[in-house]
């Protein structure tokens, strides 16, 4: 079973270096809904995007959840996976398949009420991975708007690629990869997402502590990141691989 996790969750989070497309998309769930909205994304949602992936229409699907969100602030996160800009364009909208596949409108199960209420979506391009073999359990997201952002995948592919491969296995990391902005764009919206999935939150702790993985990092020869917010989120469900 944790091999097959494995292989389910580097659908979404060890991406190939193929223009492959993901898109974020935060909501904010009321405590009181919670239960609710979690057995409806895990019983049912995940059903139908299940049938998308094995049509071809996606890639893979996720929900996450944030570890210690603020209490105004966005909570979980949808993340779904495509081939390339042509399949988010043209079957961008798969979940309008669940009539056919759970016997419910889309208007019907997807009616959260006025109380749940989903941000807008995030496109992402993914330009460089990191594979690991374990399943994770935690992802953290770091965003950022470097001045140049080819200047910084061109060091990041130098220096910080080869050192997390080298410490990845003895610090619990169990992938990493590195997208760039599509759309929103604008000086309020990072250009660049980075992302550690590791495989406990102790880990995470000591990644953003400066620890684990990050000891040892080649600073003097890396431009300084500003990361504008660094949540951590918990890997709730996934999609299994096409059938």
């Amino acid at each position: 079973m944790k091999n097959l996790y494995s292989t389910l969750f580097t659908i979404l989070f060890a991406f190939s270096l193929n223009a492959q497309i993901v898109v974020f998309h935060p909501v904010k769930v009321p405590n009181s809904e919670i239960e609710k909205f979690i057995e409806i994304e895990t019983n049912y949602s995940k059903k139908s995007a299940q049938d998308a992936v094995n049509n071809g229409n996606l890639e893979g699907w996720a929900l996450l959840r944030r570890f210690n969100p603020g209490p105004d602030g966005y909570n979980f996160m949808w993340v779904n996976v495509y081939k390339d800009v042509k399949t988010v364009v043209e079957k961008g909208s798969w979940w309008g398949n669940s009539e056919k596949t759970l016997g419910i409108k889309p208007s019907v199960l997807y009616d959260y009420g006025k109380d749940i209420v989903a941000d807008r979506r995030y496109y992402y391009e993914m330009r460089l991975q990191l594979n690991g073999n374990d399943s994770p359990e935690f992802v953290i997201f770091n965003f950022t708007t470097p001045d140049d952002v080819d200047a910084m995948i061109d060091q990041t592919k130098k220096y910080v690629m080869p050192h997390f491969s080298k410490k990845m296995k003895s610090s619990g990391m169990v992938g990493w990869g590195l997208g760039t902005k599509i759309t929103p764009q604008g000086e309020e919206f990072s250009s660049v997402m980075t992302y550690d999935s590791y495989d406990s939150l102790e880990n995470v702790m000591l990644h953003l502590a400066g620890k684990g993985v990050i000891e040892g990092l080649p600073f003097d020869k890396l431009t300084p990141v500003d990361w504008t917010m660094r949540p951590v989120m918990q890997v709730i469900s996934v999609t299994d691989p096409r059938q």
